[in-house]
């Protein structure tokens, strides 16, 4: 049996059922509280990113795509030039 390792957590902000919830990937349990404000999603999953380096928060739009990132600690992916 093979176990992968991941280079980085990856966490996501994204609307669930009207509400804003924060997810980790590769994780079936990665989900948090749900939120009311997309604002209140992103402070949690930017202090749960802070506790686990290397991270990433991807931060979606409510249709979905992509609105911002944050990486946190030694980017294992840095952009390349």
């Amino acid at each position: 049996m093979t176990t992968t390792q991941h280079a980085r957590t990856v966490f996501h902000v994204a609307t669930r059922d009207g509400k804003w919830v924060v997810t980790r990937e590769h994780h079936p349990d990665g989900e948090f509280d749900s939120f009311e404000t997309k604002d209140e999603a992103v402070t949690r999953a930017r202090s749960e990113a802070r506790k686990q380096l290397p991270s990433q928060v991807k931060v979606h739009r409510a249709d979905g795509t992509l609105e911002n990132e944050f990486t946190y600690g030694a980017d294992p992916y840095p952009p390349r030039g």
